[in-house]
């Protein structure tokens, strides 16, 4: 898998130098990933969710140490660009897992739950480089689908953080996640 966009804006709030979101093969997006700098280095920190137990989770993550050193510079490199003054314009794509050019989930793992409109909680692997978690399984009025993870604004509207940009990998997504689901359910 490659990443095919990046955007890094710097912020430069007490410890927070900058947020980004990386595109990854020109079809899903992950954002407000922060610049951190922290009390011996700088680091990317991945966006994070409480649930209502009080839990809290990594919305997405690298899986794998050459994923986040990949994140990291790009990233870093970014930043320090931007703050010299020059142009961000990294070389891409960039490789983030295998050498596949295709949006791959390698694995999905689903939890049922069984409220009124929310079936379960799903979590998917990336060409075995990155994990989202939080995928919410909803049965709506006419028809199911798999709600991104996403977080409120202080406006009361919700942004997704990890999301499909075409409509084909929405539907590969929520396909793949309720074939899991049903699996799930019959072996309960």
């Amino acid at each position: 898998m490659f990443i095919t966009a990046v955007k890094v804006t710097p912020v430069n709030k007490q410890n927070l130098l900058a947020v980004a979101s990386i595109t990854l093969c020109d079809c899903f997006v992950l954002r407000a990933m922060r610049l951190v700098q922290g009390s011996s280095r700088r680091y990317v920190a991945m966006p994070t969710r409480q649930t209502g137990t009080g839990r809290v989770f990594e919305v997405y993550h690298p899986i794998t140490a050459q994923a986040r050193q990949v994140l990291e510079e790009l990233i870093l490199g970014g930043y320090d660009q931007q703050m010299s003054g020059e142009s961000f314009d990294p070389e891409l794509p960039v490789q983030l897992g295998s050498d596949c050019r295709e949006f791959v989930i390698t694995n999905v793992r689903v939890k049922p739950y069984d409220e009124l409109k929310l079936k379960g909680f799903a979590s998917m692997v990336l060409d075995d480089c990155l994990v989202v978690n939080g995928i919410k399984l909803i049965m709506g009025k006419q028809r199911r689908f798999a709600q991104m993870p996403n977080v409120r604004k202080k406006t009361g509207k919700f942004r997704d953080l990890a999301f499909p940009t075409v409509p084909e990998v929405r539907e590969m997504i929520e396909k793949t996640v309720y074939d899991e689901f049903i699996k799930a359910c019959e072996e309960a």
